[in-house]
């Protein structure tokens, strides 16, 4: 038995479930659940003594490094496993506890193996990429309700490269698929190694461009300048092998902050749809700059198209739940929240969003009864940032100064410290009816008066940013803002933002404004 690090473990199979450590992944036919890191440790030790007990000290040796832990951290890995095993693992495996021994996963179908797998004929669904499969991120969605996300999906069509640059290409986008800085280098390492190996190859250079162009809007404002740069050279040099390449072409629009260049990258991605109307990457990128810029109905109709296209991921449905939300459609929104708690019922940005949509709809006591019910909480979230949401949602159930008072406090001083939380805080203080603490936010996170949140979007650790010219914009249209909006300070801030300029070049109103002819 050795230290479990995960980017070096292999992939394997038990039953019908599929497991990939180095994104820590784990699937079972359309179904896929990403696990806390700690969790996948666990559930390799156990999996590799299928049958047999690991005794408690053997996990803490291997999986926590030796390190002295409580009780409750072990219980708690081992609850997060038990409920993927009778999730996607139902009738395949169990994870059973042998009291004052240890655990042990035990195969429920006889059937059954625990066997390495070829990770080039068994990746997750959409993973295999071919010509115009895509690679973006969520500029606006997950972000500005609890942290980044990753959209990873393109087109089934496939080109006829050899099996060695695919695989590569494969891995790149696996490595994309971790959501992390380290999983991005990688990428870009070997994109480059695709590129340098075969430097005729156009959508190469397009992934490549686009890596870099994503990587960007989540790096510091001077290392995400350095990123467009390489994005938009990258791009050139797609163009220049195969005019008119998709991933060249969204590359070099979106190789520049979204804020203030709506209507440029707009623009762009109409003309790339013109040429490819199924494209998933530019309907995805296009429906979340409608989102950005408050034409939200205009934003739902895309991502409608999008949902025909394409099979359903985390941030597909993630961010076509907060337009719906945002154009009122609640109905609907429910619905799509309930098909997507179904299918990734710990992914973070599901939980919260579902969590956001019950606080901000006038269901506060629901939301509390969601956080509460501890089985269904996200994978990789710590205990005190639901708990620090949950105070929120009893503050609007009470409504009681003292209560709204504290959530202020403490929601203000988070601000002060990240980014993604200066844009949870402004929309919190808003739904408690301070809406000067929510503008006061607002002025400090997009132009650093009063205080200045910074770019790190929730802590240095996870390595995520929010560069200062790279502010997002489609959290000011969701009904948690209402408030504002229908105040004259909202008019200002679009102005100063660029958001009215936007209007007037587009001749085209937000929705809100809309509504009120």
């Amino acid at each position: 038995m050795h230290s479990i690090v995960l980017a070096h473990e292999k992939s394997f199979s038990i039953g019908p479930v599929t497991v990939y450590p180095s994104i820590r992944s784990v699937s079972r036919g359309e179904r896929r659940e990403i696990l806390e890191p700690r969790v996948m440790q666990v559930l390799i030790i156990l999996a590799g003594a299928v049958g047999e007990v690991v005794s408690r000290d053997d996990l803490v040796k291997y999986c926590w490094g030796g390190r002295i832990v409580g009780d409750d951290a072990v219980n708690r890995v081992i609850a997060r496993l038990r409920r993927t095993a009778e999730g996607i693992g139902a009738g395949v495996v169990a994870i059973d506890t042998i009291t004052r021994v240890g655990y042990r996963l035990r195969l429920l179908d006889e059937t059954a193996t625990v066997q390495s797998v070829d990770e080039s004929d068994m990746m997750p669904a959409g993973a295999r990429i071919g010509r115009r499969e895509a690679v973006w991120a969520v500029a606006g969605g997950a972000a500005a309700l609890g942290g980044g996300w990753l959209l990873l999906r393109g087109h089934e069509q496939r080109s006829p490269i050899s099996p060695e640059r695919d695989a590569l290409m494969q891995q790149a986008l696996l490595a994309l698929r971790q959501g992390t800085r380290e999983g991005q280098t990688q990428a870009i390492g070997l994109y480059r190694r695709v590129v340098a190996d075969s430097p005729t190859y156009a959508d190469g250079w397009g992934a490549l461009a686009i890596a870099y162009a994503f990587i960007a809007h989540y790096r510091p404002a001077a290392e995400a300048a350095v990123l467009q740069q390489q994005a938009r050279a990258a791009g050139e040099r797609a163009r220049s092998i195969d005019r008119g390449n998709v991933f060249a072409e969204v590359a070099l629009a979106t190789a520049r902050p979204t804020i203030r260049n709506w209507r440029l990258i707009e623009t762009a991605l109409v003309s790339a749809l013109g040429q490819h109307p199924r494209d998933e990457q530019s309907l995805f990128s296009l429906a979340t700059v409608l989102a950005s810029v408050g034409r939200t109905r205009a934003s739902v109709a895309v991502f409608e198209r999008l949902a025909a296209t394409a099979p359903p991921t985390p941030v597909y449905m993630f961010n076509h739940i907060v337009t719906l939300w945002s154009a009122g459609r609640i109905e609907e929104t429910d619905a799509l929240v309930a098909d997507a708690s179904r299918l990734y019922p710990t992914h973070f940005a599901i939980w919260f969003i579902r969590f956001y949509v019950l606080l901000f709809s006038g269901r506060p006591a629901a939301a509390i009864a969601l956080a509460e019910d501890g089985d269904s909480r996200p994978s990789g979230i710590p205990d005190e940032e639901i708990e620090a949401v949950v105070r929120v949602a009893r503050a609007m159930v009470s409504r009681a100064p003292g209560a709204i008072d504290a959530v202020i406090r403490e929601q203000l001083d988070r601000a002060h410290h990240a980014a993604g939380a200066a844009e949870n805080a402004a929309q919190f203080a808003c739904a408690l009816a301070r809406v000067d603490d929510s503008f006061r936010i607002l002025d400090a996170y997009y132009f650093a008066e009063g205080f200045d949140p910074g770019e790190v979007r929730f802590t240095s650790a996870q390595g995520t940013f929010t560069p200062f010219n790279d502010r997002l914009t489609a959290f000011l249209f969701n009904p948690a803002l209402a408030a504002l909006r229908g105040d004259a300070r909202f008019a200002q801030l679009t102005e100063r933002l660029g958001l009215a300029d936007y209007w007037r070049q587009a001749r085209t109103p937000p929705d809100y404004l809309a509504d009120r002819r």
